[in-house]
């Protein structure tokens, strides 16, 4: 693998650094303290990156997007997040979502998609899977128990699915503007085999955006309770065949892993930064901080930490990207890896602040919050673990 990036990849690559430290960064910070984050979700951050190229990064040429790899989109990801996550997520999940649509959607569905997404600079993509009960039984599914998975109902009535339930932490739930719904089809066997996915185009009859959900970090990036009472979907909306997604889904890339590294690595990136910047002006015993063992020591470990993660991360996009078929435990691991990375890293950027790090108006604190969120992203530590127990 050559660890030196094309020259596109590094216009790419400075783009969303100009556009994280002169805007993202600057302008959220202030948002992030307001109570409300529906009032708070910064459209006009969003739809200035759209406008830089963001949103389509990942949509393939044929649809109208720059067709980017996993590794530049990897590398995009991390630099947008050093800004603020909570915007680069709002991409990074469009990504996902738009990968997912065209692993399981006919063509027809993926155009009726993709044809608005590229015009729209704020069009937003939802993925309606978790439920109040059910979380990462929908990632590591207990094949012979039929109480797992998706209980959010989908009757097929005439021509139609009526579907009826809610779902809960649903990222971008009240701004998307096409949902992918997984319902429960067949309630009778497991849901790998009764499990259907529905496109859902708000505002739609009996469907609504139930609570906000409050949170500690991220919170311009808005997960919300979706309500469903008697919502009619036409068949023409069934993405794939009836009760099959689960064998669909099953072929996507990673992407989901992969991405929620990269936003580990952005704001892990960014903590570094700020620790050893305050470390060399900082002046305490007559000298910078730095100076003092102790300090340089925890900023040599949380670089080593930062460099590898990083570097797992880019050989797993690598592999994908070129097609090799290389240990599928990597992406996994790797998002472990990033994710207590992140948090060690952030932990001793409060240490090295002092007395300011747990303060509102330094801004460690901030990535400090931002960083637990990390933990259940792109599935939760345990799960990941778990998953890349199967293959040892």
């Amino acid at each position: 693998m050559d660890f030196d990036l094309s020259d596109e990849q590094r216009a790419i690559r400075d783009l969303a650094r100009t556009f994280a430290r002169e805007e993202l960064i600057p302008q959220c910070a202030e948002r992030d303290r307001l109570p409300d984050g529906a009032d708070a979700f910064p459209w006009e951050l969003v739809e200035r990156g759209s406008r830089l190229g963001f949103n389509t990064l990942a949509l393939p040429k044929e649809y109208g997007g720059a067709g980017a790899g996993v590794l530049t989109q990897c590398v995009v990801m991390e630099e947008l997040s050093a800004g603020e996550p909570a915007v680069s997520k709002v991409y990074s999940h469009n990504w996902k979502a738009i990968a997912g649509i065209m692993a399981i959607a006919s063509e027809e569905q993926v155009l009726r998609v993709t044809k608005d997404f590229v015009k729209d600079p704020r069009y937003c993509l939802g993925i309606a899977m978790t439920e109040p009960n059910t979380g990462s039984d929908n990632s590591l599914p207990y094949a012979g128990d039929v109480q797992s998975g998706p209980r959010l109902t989908a009757a097929r009535k005439g021509d139609d699915f009526i579907l009826n339930g809610m779902k809960q932490f649903i990222a971008m739930g009240a701004q998307a503007k096409m949902l992918t719904i997984y319902a429960r089809t067949n309630g009778s066997v497991p849901w790998t085999e009764g499990t259907s996915a529905f496109m859902l185009f708000p505002p739609k009859e009996g469907f609504k955006t139930g609570r906000l959900h409050d949170k500690v970090g991220l919170r311009l990036y808005p997960q919300y309770e979706l309500l469903f009472k008697d919502v009619r979907i036409p068949e023409r909306d069934l993405m794939g065949e009836e009760n099959k997604v689960h064998h669909s889904r099953r072929s996507i890339t990673n992407i989901g892993t992969m991405e929620a590294t990269a936003t580990a690595l952005g704001i892990a990136k960014r903590a570094y930064e700020l620790a050893l910047g305050h470390a060399r002006e900082r002046v305490q015993g007559g000298k910078p901080i730095i100076e003092h063992h102790m300090i340089g020591m925890m900023l040599l470990d949380m670089f080593t930490r930062l460099e590898a993660a990083r570097t797992l991360l880019w050989r797993s996009a690598w592999s994908v990207d070129n097609g090799r078929k290389d240990d599928p435990k990597l992406p996994r691991v790797g998002k472990v890896l990033a994710v207590e990375a992140l948090n060690f890293i952030t932990t001793r950027a409060v240490e090295i602040w002092g007395g300011m790090g747990v303060m509102k108006e330094a801004p460690v604190e901030k990535l400090h919050r931002d960083a637990i969120q990390l933990f259940h992203m792109g599935n939760t530590q345990q799960v990941n673990l778990l998953k890349a127990l199967e293959q040892l």
